[in-house]
């Protein structure tokens, strides 16, 4: 019976570290995971070898609902999945709720819906923003990683390296190699 953390950013502009200090200040545990990956999936790297190397008596403990994912019913089928193995999973935002639990259960429902309309909100604010930049001709979008830089992330992870650190050495996000190459058909998982 092991517990584990889960800390998760979107963004590499956004603090990891303070989520991580929070959960260790208030919680023991054996591992922490964290991860610098958007929450609109659940096929996160760490994420879903974390949820696979889970069993019977272990905790999972995450800062808020929203580090989970943003989909409701993602997040909700991995309750119901990780309930079946008997793991608990605690969110520190709700007083160390366990979303297991019947009543935890019940305030994940709510939560979770909660959770994917702020992201859905987000989106719209962010397209009205683009389509106002459009416009005014300000918005040029992101500038798209050179070929020759796939190609280097992918001579890297031919020869062993992972896609987290390939992404790393070449200063591009993961998240941005990932979708590179699952464009060009290169197996993503790891």
């Amino acid at each position: 019976m092991s517990t584990y953390i889960y800390a998760r950013v979107s963004t590499s502009s956004q603090n990891i570290d303070q989520q991580v200090a929070l959960l260790t200040t208030k919680y023991n545990c054996d591992f922490i995971v964290s991860e610098i990956f958007t929450g609109s999936t659940l096929e996160r790297p760490k994420f879903s070898k974390l949820v696979d190397q889970l069993t019977e008596g272990d905790t999972l403990i995450v800062k808020s609902i929203d580090r989970l994912g943003r989909q409701s019913l993602d997040i909700q089928q991995l309750i119901v999945k990780l309930t079946n193995r008997k793991v608990k999973v605690i969110v520190s935002d709700l007083d160390g709720m366990d979303l297991t639990s019947l009543a935890g259960k019940i305030v994940l429902a709510v939560l979770s819906q909660i959770a994917e309309g702020e992201r859905e909100t987000m989106l719209e604010r962010q397209a009205i923003g683009i389509a106002r930049a459009k416009a005014e001709g300000k918005y040029k979008g992101r500038n798209p990683v050179a070929p020759e830089v796939i190609a280097t992330a992918k001579n890297l992870i031919e020869s062993g390296l992972s896609k987290a650190a390939a992404a790393k050495q070449l200063n591009i996000a993961t998240v941005t190699l990932y979708k590179y190459l699952a464009k060009e058909k290169v197996a993503v998982s790891e």
